[in-house]
């Protein structure tokens, strides 16, 4: 059973399945949008928290993407990365 707290699984899961770089756009326009099913704070907040505390594994996040790390510190990473690329103006 995957650690990844919700919406942030099904975040992952409905723009990151895969190869992630194709939805990242799509996920950023969401993220602006008020009509956006999921709340756009508190996945940032989950997003940075998972960041800092490393609260999921890395086999959690490849459960739920598909994608495939050798270690945490990829995962960290890559979850920094995608922080950035949505909360450009935001602290990590």
């Amino acid at each position: 059973m995957s650690k990844i707290p919700e919406p942030l699984k099904s975040i992952l899961n409905d723009y990151y399945h895969g190869e992630w770089s194709e939805e990242i756009d799509a996920l950023v326009d969401d993220v602006a949008s008020d009509s956006w099913v999921y709340d756009a704070s508190i996945f940032k907040d989950q997003l940075r928290s998972s960041i800092k505390n490393i609260n999921f594994s890395k086999e959690d996040y490849e459960s739920v993407t598909g994608e495939d790390f050798d270690t945490e510190e990829e995962l960290i990473n890559k979850l920094k990365d995608i922080f950035i690329y949505i909360f450009p103006d935001d602290e990590l």
